[in-house]
């Protein structure tokens, strides 16, 4: 899963221009499921077909995003800067003075202001191409082109890692995985539906769209969490390596309680390593779900993560499997959604 993870990371995906992982998740998940395509607003949904009768078995949605935060250029000034704009919420004091990479593959350094090295504003800082005017800026970006930081994965202590984009293309390994477990193991008896979702961190459209076009019985989130044991942090406790984290609540969302209950006794019942998770603030897809018609029982597997929307996001990879784990026993929970 660390290679997986590694190769997807490696594709440049700000929120709304996810063309290229998309065609890439695509291609990965197509030989462990059903069936596999994009919708109009770019989510990659794939299908695995279950045993039970129609009529009796649920549709079971997991939902992973593939977008990253990231910025887009507003402006080339005469000089050969370009301006930006964030998209999403990245951290610019850990983006600055970083190795940019632009959707066309063209590299830059976001470098801020002299002057305002302490500012952490993405009005403060530039990108600089080595451009000596604008014509040869803009023969690297023009004005609505997105970058992010350039993708790494470092190893760490023990079984944790450090890098980015992990947020939250770590869930989408987790799911592509737990898809292949699937496929090559027992089917389980429900419909399952592989979600990888666009804009996320934006404003959540990929998973409410994915979620109204299949209408699932169970919409259940797989992203990332903040935790309580670095450096600042709020009171919470969630931490590294102390397993799943099965999403009580976080400030936008009150997960479905018997859903939730489920999801603890599926992780006591395989002896899955997992923890309580009640975030203080953000949110995953699992709100998109939520809110789709009628409504969706929602809930949401989590992966610990410290330093959320720097490039330095780090995780433990034993965490990670005990995600894989726990996907797999509710993708095959045959009472799940009942």
């Amino acid at each position: 899963m660390l290679e997986l993870l590694k190769q997807i990371c490696e594709i440049p995906g700000v929120s709304g221009r996810e063309q290229k992982i998309a065609a890439a998740i695509r291609d990965i998940l197509t030989p462990y499921a059903d069936e596999v395509r994009i919708d109009t607003l770019g989510n990659v949904i794939g299908v695995l077909r279950g045993t039970a009768p129609e009529g009796e078995k649920k549709k079971i949605m997991f939902s992973a995003h593939m977008d990253e935060v990231g910025f887009m250029v507003t402006k080339v000034d005469d000089n050969g800067y370009m301006h930006a704009v964030n998209i999403g919420g990245p951290n610019m004091i850990s983006a600055s003075y970083r190795e940019i990479v632009f959707d066309n593959g063209a590299h830059g350094m976001l470098v801020p202001v002299v002057g305002c090295e302490g500012h952490g504003q993405v009005g403060k800082c530039v990108v600089d191409v080595g451009a000596a005017n604008r014509e040869e800026a803009e023969a690297v970006a023009l004005p609505g082109d997105t970058f992010t930081l350039k993708a790494e994965i470092i190893p760490m202590v023990g079984t944790r890692y450090a890098g980015h984009p992990v947020d939250d293309r770590i869930g989408c390994a987790i799911l592509i995985e737990a898809a292949k477990q699937l496929w090559e193991g027992e089917r389980p008896a429900n419909d399952i539906f592989y979600v990888f979702s666009v804009q996320e961190e934006i404003n959540g459209n990929g998973g409410l769209t994915a979620a109204y076009a299949e209408r699932p019985d169970i919409g259940i989130a797989i992203d990332v969490c903040g935790v309580g044991d670095m450096v600042g942090s709020d009171p919470m406790v969630m931490k590294l390596g102390d397993g799943a984290a099965i999403k009580v609540k976080d400030s936008t969302i009150m997960c479905d309680w018997p859903l939730v209950q489920q999801m603890f006794r599926a992780a006591e019942n395989h002896d899955i390593k997992y923890q309580r998770e009640i975030l203080l603030a953000g949110g995953t897809d699992a709100t998109s779900m939520q809110k789709v018609a009628a409504g969706v029982r929602a809930g949401c597997i989590s992966i610990p993560m410290r330093y959320l929307h720097t490039s330095a996001e780090m995780f433990d990879m034993a965490d990670a499997e005990a995600c894989v784990a726990l996907t797999v026993a509710l993708s095959r929970d045959a009472s799940l959604g009942h």
